[in-house]
């Protein structure tokens, strides 16, 4: 029987699925998903396992490169590493036309705020583009010896900075990532985790970590914020914890190293929902903004697909392809890479010999069945080889290294970040990493302990620790760097030389290697070797100004003022903003009786740094030796204004207003000098010449 709807009773379309008014991501560094209680672990992680059992859970999450920096720049852009260019820790920032997701959020009207904990996150990662509040400071404690402390936060101090900035912007849309360091290594949890968990302080860790989320949890609730907040809780990266024999991430991409854990718990997210398929990390970007109400970037090509509808409760996407890949043993070893393809349970890794494995049989991947399952390996291969084909056409070349400031470097390799940087040179390239692990920890734990030893002043010892990585033939830029180092600060010149010399043949855009060849070479005595030094170094990079600011003061020191003129005015069109440059360009052309031309320069150096108290001592010194004494004058308060503890600046104003005639005025200023330094003879003198100038003119009795 034909039934009508009467008018005005058409089928209305369903209502739209609630959306979060804010969105809170936490990411906890180095955390295996099979730690939670919540995955089946018996480490004690009430919090979790509660976001866990009031929202949805992914059985398997899947990071793309088992290091911190590439696989935050992955779920940041919704892009895999070769397409945006991320492929290690020290990888120039991301691509300036690459929409992060923060910059997402920030178009649809939230405020946006990032708390992250580790030095490999700092702003120079390029992921703070699109946060109102980026914080990234790391408080140093005094001293070398404290050097650990200068690259990671305690997780409490970054949960207490997440907390302020949620209190004070819960009136609008929020979106507040937090980065938690721990459990990464070292493994140091409180009281009483270290106790509960002796023995397995990773696990302590971990157990601290759920009481950091939990506090995280409370200040919503407190706020009133939690019932309108989608709370994302995973990792970057997981723990070797000696599996494979891998202490610790990044050398091999097994589940130890790529599984995360992924927890979702928001508005219109049914509670215990458990997803059936692989959750990757890629898929975050496009899955946060639909479960925000808020459409893709403008012309977005992700790698990821959003799980919005699936984690909704409703029906379950189409098992993806996850591809992950490690080239750490490439780029810093030359060693082979490691590249990655899973279909479900099975998971392809291609190296010089290949590894298939069965996961749902096998979970930690103890049996290799390439051989046995020859058909299946070769059709994981072809999958693999459309990755490595479109990386081909299109993606950044892998490596890119170069360009890290060697401070990074140095950081990440107290991190246990070792062959940060620059080309590698072994005995066996393209070697399986399989066969390389034991070097790999070796070399591992010696840097690290070498770079420790560096910054506690221990040069001596560094030097022996990095003497015994060259001995197992295992050369790389930081090697030679980090020994020339130690042996610069030993005074043995001629070694350090050439270690300075090795290193900067391996990574030639590093200016830390040339100009530590050069300084070697000024105290050995050969200035012009010096010189050739910094000249070399220009060719490889003819954009740094501080390579030509050094080959300046090398010229000046040795009298060759002319030169040194060119090579400071070469450096200043790369350095439009650079106070210092510009004071000693002027004090040099003071030198070479050029007034004008000094004036000019040091005029521009205090008007970039106006904060300067010796740059306006030296525009003052010049503009007093031309007879410009009124305005030396003025320059000389400048300076005593902002340095009122020098004697040469009291001297100095003192001088001046002695020389316009005001002697009375002048004195209280000779008196300070000496006051400030008792052995300061000009202004003894001046005191006395004051002194017997009001003496002759006293009438005698």
């Amino acid at each position: 029987m034909l039934v009508l709807l009467a008018a005005g009773c058409a089928p209305q379309p369903p209502p739209a699925p609630p959306v979060a008014r804010h969105v809170v991501l936490v990411t906890i560094d180095t955390l295996r998903a099979d730690r939670l209680g919540c995955y089946g672990s018996d480490v004690a992680t009430p919090h979790l396992d509660r976001i866990a059992a009031q929202g949805a859970l992914a059985r398997e999450a899947s990071a793309h490169v088992p290091l911190t920096r590439p696989s935050h720049a992955s779920l940041f852009t919704g892009l895999l590493p070769s397409q945006h260019g991320i492929r290690d820790n020290i990888s120039p920032a991301v691509l300036p036309d690459t929409p992060l997701l923060a910059e997402a959020f920030k178009k649809g009207g939230f405020a946006t705020a990032g708390f992250v904990s580790s030095i490999v996150l700092e702003s120079q990662s390029g992921l703070d583009r699109g946060f109102d509040v980026y914080s990234d400071e790391f408080p140093g404690a005094r001293g070398d010896a404290q050097f650990l402390n200068t690259v990671q936060k305690r997780g409490e101090q970054t949960l207490a900075e997440a907390s302020a900035w949620l209190e004070s912007h819960r009136d609008g849309r929020l979106f507040a990532w937090v980065h938690l360091y721990e459990p990464h290594d070292p493994y140091e949890p409180p009281e009483p985790y270290a106790t509960r968990y002796a023995g397995r302080l990773y696990d302590g860790e971990v157990a601290w970590s759920d009481e950091l989320v939990g506090r995280l949890d409370a200040t919503l609730e407190r706020l009133g914020l939690a019932r309108d907040t989608l709370l994302v809780v995973t990792s970057d990266h997981g723990e070797g914890l000696d599996e494979h024999g891998e202490a610790l991430h990044g050398f091999f991409a097994y589940q130890t190293t790529l599984r995360v854990p992924l927890l979702v718990r928001g508005p219109g997210i049914p509670a215990g929902v458990r997803l059936p398929v692989t959750a990757r990390l890629v898929d975050l970007f496009p899955t946060l903004l639909e479960l925000a109400g808020l459409p893709l970037p403008s012309g977005a090509r992700l790698a990821g697909h959003s799980l919005a509808g699936a984690l909704r409760g409703g029906p379950a996407p189409q098992e993806p392809v996850t591809y992950a890949e490690t080239l750490v043993p490439l780029l810093h070893f030359g060693w082979s890479d490691l590249r990655v393809v899973r279909e479900g349970r099975f998971k392809y890794i291609q190296a010089p010999r290949p590894e298939l494995y069965d996961l749902a049989s096998d979970p930690g991947e103890q049996r290799n069945l390439a051989d046995s399952q020859g058909a299946r390996s070769t059709a994981m291969r072809t999958v693999l080889g459309r990755f490595l084909d479109e990386e081909r056409r299109g993606g950044p070349a892998a490596g890119g290294t170069a360009s890290a400031p060697i401070e990074l470097i140095e950081k990440l390799g107290a991190l246990g970040y070792v062959g940060a940087g620059g080309a590698a040179d072994t005995a066996t390239p393209g070697a399986d990493p399989k066969d390389k692990i034991e070097d790999f920890r070796i070399v591992n734990s010696l840097i690290r302990e070498a770079l420790l030893k560096l910054h506690a002043g221990e040069h001596r010892e560094s030097a022996r620790l990095l003497r015994r990585v060259l001995s197992r033939g295992i050369e790389s830029f930081e090697v030679h760097y980090y020994l020339a180092r130690s042996l610069l600060a030993l005074r043995s010149y001629s070694e350090a030389a050439t270690h300075f010399a090795q290193a900067g043949r391996r990574a030639p855009a590093h200016a830390a290697a040339w100009e530590g060849l050069a300084e070697c070479r000024e105290q050995l005595g050969d200035v012009q070797g010096a010189v050739s030094t910094l000249q070399d170094a220009q060719k490889a990079l003819p954009r740094d100004a501080a390579l030509r600011t050094r080959e300046a003061l090398l010229l000046r020191g040795a009298n060759r003022l002319q030169e040194a003129r060119r090579a400071y005015e070469s450096a200043l069109p790369l350095s439009p903003r650079d106070a210092k440059l510009r004071a000693q360009l002027g004090e040099l052309l003071r030198d070479m009786g050029e007034p004008e031309e000094a004036i000019r320069r040091l005029r521009e150096a205090v008007d970039l740094d106006p904060a300067s108290a010796s740059y306006w001592n030296s525009l003052g010194m010049v503009l007093g030796g031309n007879g410009k004494l009124e305005d030396a004058e003025k320059a000389f308060r400048e300076a005593i204004a902002r340095d009122g503890k020098n004697h040469r600046h009291a001297y100095n104003l003192g001088l001046a207003l002695l020389r316009l005639g005001r002697a009375a005025e002048a004195r209280p200023f000779f008196e300070k000098a000496l006051a400030l330094e008792p052995s300061f003879t000009p202004a003894r003198e001046r005191l006395a010449e004051i002194g017997s100038k009001r003496a002759g003119r006293r009438p005698s009795s």
